[in-house]
This record gives structure tokens, sequence and C-alpha cells, in this order.
């Protein structure tokens, strides 16, 4: 007897029997030391009955094999009881399980993981395809959630809007939930606790914001019942933003805990950008081709003078046009005097967001030029209401700015974020427009569509740097250098787009025969 427990003590596993009254008749060392009943000062029959909770009982009561682990805090490890019936007797093994646990969590969090990231590679397939099939912003933003909503590992998903003017967060879409936003306290305001969810952080910041475990996170409180009733446990916002600007913010929720991992987070919170990138180009194409525009005029007096610029006398500086290279940088052509260039160039050393400007041409005393902007405020807050600069100028200290917004965009709100960019900025006028040229606006159109973003960029760069004049302003290595990409890119975009633009004046425009006989010779000898 004392070999066969010698045996029994060395062996890696614990090995107890338990009698009909579930109490210890052999229990062997390992069983001690994995329960650490010495330090808990329980007994062993009291610790396992404790820790697999009725396990025993089932199995002495059905007369078959049970299996349970659990977690035992005391040694912060994983425990696993297989418990085999023998008459009115019950044995037991007992081993430390933890390693496969671990693996097991590992395994889990990684097919959490992949879920999530598929779940976002559907999304922005998603967004593509509503993008090519000339959708509006509505249908963009609704898919967006409904994928989302239907990828495994997410809950429900909605994009909600914020008003410039009042910072009222209003629904503006959602799925797999019925009226979430419009039952549950938003706030933009820091100072209230509607304001320091993930939702209010992300409009403030910009920045993807998550909460990894709703029901214990502080700055949760307000949402956590609504947590519990709807079953999610991490939830994330993501602002949707492009050029600057805040289109709305985008909410999921998933039912795991710590499902907005690094790299899940990484993955989705691009979506902001993708959402914002193509808002930004549906709202702008209604600008550009909208049957009619909302033109304001704004005007802000001695402008030059908030920056503390050089005396302007008579001097004119008109802007032409203003090309985005990419989220920080703009390119702005103008034009002005040869005497008043100086004064542009003084400009650049006072003006914040002004970063470099370069000469193009001079020609019959005026010069052309190219203005390198960083994150400039106003193109940033015009695209941010689907607008865009139509016409600039500094005229004697004034500045003076023409945009287009499409019709349906909300004035107010406009002149309300232009004026916390410049206080002093004065709507001077505002009319309907009417686009003059049906067919010029008809072949934008189509380009629009077929011109990927980097094709346009290098495409309005070549033009308003001068690279098709005659000599050239700009050469393809400037150009390429200003754009930060190399001359051999350059040429391959710009070739790629002036096919484009050719095919679409010069190929045929596709017909449908209404007479599929009517050309062919007739076969009966009629006349």
């Amino acid at each position: 007897m004392e070999s066969t427990r010698a045996l029994l003590d060395r062996l890696p596993d614990g090995v107890y029997v338990l009698d009909a009254n579930l109490e210890c008749v052999f229990v062997n060392d390992r069983v001690g030391e994995l329960l650490d009943t010495e330090r808990t000062g329980t007994s062993t029959a009291e610790r396992l009955r404790s820790l697999f909770d009725g396990a025993h009982e089932r199995a002495l009561e059905d007369g078959e094999p049970v299996t349970a682990d659990t977690y035992h805090a005391p040694a912060e490890s994983w425990l696993e009881a297989r418990i085999e019936p023998a008459g009115r007797h019950l044995t037991g093994c007992l081993r430390d399980v933890s390693r496969r646990k671990e693996r097991e969590r590992r395994f889990e969090r990684q097919r959490e993981r992949t879920e999530a990231l598929n779940g976002v590679y559907e999304v922005t397939r998603a967004i593509n395809d509503v993008i090519v099939t000339d959708s509006t912003r509505e249908e963009l933003e609704r898919v967006t959630c409904e994928t989302l909503a239907d990828a495994p590992g997410y809950e429900f998903a909605f994009v909600a809007g914020v008003n410039s003017a009042s910072g009222k967060v209003t629904q503006r879409t959602e799925a797999g939930v019925e009226g979430y936003v419009e039952r549950i306290p938003l706030s933009i305001d820091p100072n209230e606790p509607s304001g320091r969810g993930p939702a209010g952080r992300a409009i403030r910041t910009q920045r993807l914001q998550v909460s990894n475990d709703v029901l214990t996170d502080p700055d949760f409180e307000p949402w956590r019942e609504d947590a519990r009733e709807l079953g999610y446990r991490s939830a994330a916002a993501i602002p949707i933003v492009h050029g600057g600007g805040l289109y709305g913010v985008l909410g999921v929720t998933s039912p795991n805990r710590h499902a907005f991992t690094e790299e899940v987070a990484e993955g989705i919170g691009q979506l902001g950008e993708i959402l914002g990138h193509a808002i930004a180009a549906i709202e702008r194409k209604r600008a550009l081709m909208g049957d009619e525009l909302t033109e304001l005029e704004y005007e802000i007096k001695n402008a030059v003078e908030l920056f503390d610029g050089p005396e302007m006398g008579d001097r004119q500086v008109s802007f032409e046009r203003v090309v985005r290279v990419d989220d920080e940088q703009f390119l702005e052509y103008g034009v002005t005097s040869v005497e008043a260039f100086p004064e542009v160039e003084a400009l650049v050393e006072r003006v914040p967001h002004w970063e470099d400007v370069t000469i193009l041409d001079e020609s019959a005393g005026e010069i052309t030029f190219e203005l390198t902007i960083t994150s400039p405020p106003l193109f940033s807050v015009v695209a941010s209401h689907g607008g865009y600069v139509a016409s600039a100028a500094i005229d004697g200290g004034d500045y003076r700015m023409t945009i287009h917004l499409p019709e349906s965009a909300d004035v107010r709100a406009v002149t309300e974020a232009i004026r916390e960019v410049y206080p002093d900025a004065t709507n001077v006028a505002r009319r309907q427009v009417t686009p003059s040229n049906e067919s010029i606006a008809q072949i934008q159109d189509h380009l629009y569509g077929v011109l990927t973003d980097r094709q346009r960029t290098v495409l309005e760069t070549a033009y308003y740097a001068g690279f098709f004049e005659w000599p050239r302003h700009s050469s393809g290595e400037e150009i390429s250098e200003t754009l930060g990409i190399t001359p051999a890119t350059f040429h391959e975009h710009l070739r790629s787009a002036q096919q484009k633009i050719v095919a679409a004046v010069i190929d045929e425009p596709d017909t449908t025969r209404t007479d599929a006989e009517s050309d062919r010779p007739s076969t009966n000898g009629s006349s």
C-alpha cells in the first residue's frame, strides 16, 4: 500500500477519491499543491466542492463521468477535474491546464481579431462598391452600418452627425439596433458625463476612441444599462474626417471584451478616413455638378494686418486654384504684379500655414506663383461642408473669398465655422447659381468618376504649375518633387489621366438601335 501511495504521489497530476458524502478517502500530495490548501486553510474536500461547483454531485447522481475546469485565483492557475463514478465513490484526476487555457485564449483572441478585421475589409469593399455606383452619402452611410452590423464580432453600428452651430449630436443612420442614438445621452461637452464617452472624445479630438470593457469603464457609466440590455461589452467611436473637416462619427459595438485591440483599432480607425474621403468626393461632386449651387462671398477687412503683414496699399493678389496634395498639404496657384510679389513673399514669413512660394512664370508685368500651404483652416472648413473655394483675392489688404456649396448645405453652420477661424469674416453676399455649360459639366462629371485621386492631383498640379505651357513654367521633375513622388510615377499618372481625358472626347457614345431590321436590304423585292 505504501509503495502504491508513493507511486501516486510522484504523479504530475493530482489524484483523489471521495466517498458518498463527498469527503476525502484518498488524496495524493499533488492535489494539495494544486489547491494550495495549506495557504487557504480549507480542507481538500471543501476546496474541491467549492471550486468545481456541483460537478461532483452530478457525477455521483448520474453515474456518468464529468469533466469541469475553473480558475483558481489563489494560485493564479486554471484547474481541470476529470471525475469518474465508481459505485458510491468518486475518483478524480486534477491537473493544471493553464498553458492549454492560455493557448485557447490566444486562439480565441486571434479568431476575434480576424473576425473584426474581416469586418473592416468587408466594409471597405462595400464602400468602394457604393462609390463606383455613384450613390448618395445616405446610401454610403447605410451600407457601412449594415455591413458592420452583419459582420461576425460586431453587434451594431451607427453614424451620428454633429451640428457645428449647436454642438448637438444627431442620428443619421444605424443598423442592428433601433433608435439608439435618439434615446441615449450624447454630448461633445467634456464637462458633462455624456460628453466623456468614446463618441464625445472622438468628435473633440478627431481620433479613434474605444472602451474595451464598457461594464467597468468609469467614463461609460451613462450608457452601462444600455450595454447590458443590448449585450455589448466593447465600443468604438471613429471620427469621419477628411481634409481636417469632420463629417460625423461612426459608432460600432462588439459582444466581446477587449474587441478593439491595437491591430483591430488601427484597421477600423481607417474606416473614418475612407468614409470621410468618399463623402467629401460625393459632396464635392454635388457642388461641382449640381443643377443649383449656393454661392457665398466672404470678406475679412484688413486681413493682412491680422498677421502683422506688410502694407499692401492698392496691391492685388488673385488666387486661382487650390490643389489638395494630401490631408496636410495644399498647393495654391495665384497671379500678382511684379511690384506686389515682394509683399507675397513677406506674407509667407507671417502667415503660419503659408510654407513657401515659388515663381512659375513672369511675363507682361505679372507673376504666376505656386504657394505651398499646410493645413489651411478655411479650406478645411469649406471642404467639411461639401464645398470648394471658387475664387479668392487680397485687395489692398482685405481678403475676399467666394465659395460654392451644395444647395442642401447649412449656410449658417458654414458661416459660423468660418468665424470660429476668423472672427472678423463677414458674409457679404449669397446667391443661387447654375453651372453655365452643361456639356463641359457632363465631361467633368464623367472624368470625376474615372480619374483616381492621385491622377486628378497630378493633372491639376501640372496644369496650374504651367506644365502644359510653352515654354513650360515647371518641369515634370519639379512637379514630382513638389508632390513627393518620383518623376516616373508623375509621368505614369499624367499619361493615364491624359488617356482617360482623350477617351472621354474621342470615344463614340454608347447607342441603342430601336429597329434592328431597318438597315437591312429588302428580300421580298418590294421598293
